[in-house]
């Protein structure tokens, strides 16, 4: 990332690591009230102290003769690249190219948190292709940051499309860029995905390796150590290990009260899910329930994956009518997203309100189902 002035750059730090002004100011040795008159611009700080606190955070100050006006029209071009065509690259590969890539990145991220991996498969993975070629060997630090993020995003379109050999090579691939830009933030990020894919497997083990391995990386960010804090308490539940995952899981929650609204309620949901996989039916629903509220209206796909996990958790605790209420409202959901795991949901709700079925509210439930499925 790069920017013209110190507020913007304020700003977008502590959005990329989670921080409050707070966490910022003990970054930079300075109150939190300082942090603010710094991002409102009300603060000069000099050039040498700018240099020497950007510095602690893993950014740095550039000096270089301004841009000629086509190079700001290309950069133009690319920042609106989510919505609109992307645009090659002077230097003829555009996956050579650092702003390109994250554009791309951008891209992928939208189409998946808008309707899910399926949709966007077939241009991740062959955007993936392209940027491993360009990319191996390259020893340009923002590059393979771009590169590592775009990695990372396929990997969770393909864990979506139920493709997960190939989500776990892509995040492999993405947490090798990163340690090769020695960018430690998407180094961590691309081993929770990791440890969330083997998770998702019922791979206990490896979960646990990968959560581990992330919150041993020097300089965690809060927000990372509180996804690596909820999928080691996943991964810990899978093994049997239930006092050790409650005590992940709760500090995950802890870490996690001061994030983003989005980030805060996204952990919660996939402790929700954790919960699920341990047999903890009334908390997960509690806990997906408090999710799904929020990620609805933010992120179909998200919301539509843990309100299937609701259902899910609402039959086994032999509640079919909350089961069916719940679904009623998946339903109108479900049709906008292209997701291979909820798929996999409806049809295992299918399964598991069998015992109800003929219960009028269960059995409408089912007619749902069997329209979604079709």
């Amino acid at each position: 990332m790069e920017f013209r002035e110190l507020p913007e750059a304020t700003k977008a730090i502590m959005k990329e690591r989670g921080w409050t002004q707070a966490q910022l100011g003990d970054a930079w040795g300075r109150t939190q009230a300082w942090v603010s008159t710094v991002a409102g611009g009300k603060q000069d700080i000099g050039f040498n102290r700018l240099s020497r606190l950007l510095g602690r955070v893993g950014y740095e100050v550039v000096i270089r003769r301004k841009i000629d006006e086509a190079e700001v029209k290309r950069r133009a071009f690319l920042a609106g690249a989510a919505s609109v065509t992307l645009v090659p690259s002077a230097e003829g590969n555009p996956y050579r190219d650092p702003d390109y890539v994250g554009a791309i990145a951008e891209r992928v991220n939208k189409s998946l948190y808008g309707s899910g991996g399926l949709t966007a498969f077939q241009d991740a993975d062959r955007h993936l292709r392209r940027v491993r070629n360009a990319v191996t060997g390259s020893k340009d630090v923002r590059l393979l940051g771009a590169a590592s993020e775009l990695a990372r995003k396929v990997s969770l379109v393909q864990y979506d499309a139920c493709r997960l050999p190939q989500a776990q090579e892509a995040g492999k691939l993405a947490a090798s860029f990163a340690r090769a830009g020695q960018d430690r933030d998407r180094q961590v990020s691309a081993l929770n995905e990791l440890a969330m894919f083997s998770c998702y497997r019922g791979d206990g083990r490896h979960g646990e390796w990968y959560a581990r391995q992330a919150l041993t990386v020097p300089g965690i960010s809060p927000a990372s150590e509180a996804r690596a804090s909820m999928g080691l308490g996943r991964a810990l539940g899978l093994l049997g290990e239930k006092r050790h995952s409650s005590m992940s899981l709760d500090r995950a929650r802890t870490i996690g009260t001061d994030l983003p609204d989005f980030e805060r309620v996204n952990l919660t949901g996939n402790v929700g899910v954790a919960l699920y996989e341990q047999g903890e039916w009334k908390a997960a629903q509690d806990t997906l329930h408090e999710a799904v509220e929020f990620l609805l209206p933010a992120s179909p796909w998200l919301g539509a994956n843990l309100l299937a996990r609701q259902v899910q958790a609402a039959l086994r605790s032999s509640e079919p009518l909350l089961a069916a209420e719940l679904m009623g409202t998946l339903s109108r959901i479900a049709p906008l997203v292209s997701s291979a795991r909820l798929d996999g949901y409806l049809t295992e709700i299918a399964a598991l309100s069998t015992p109800w079925r003929d219960v009028r509210e269960v059995k409408d439930m089912r007619q749902q189902l069997h329209t979604l499925l079709v």
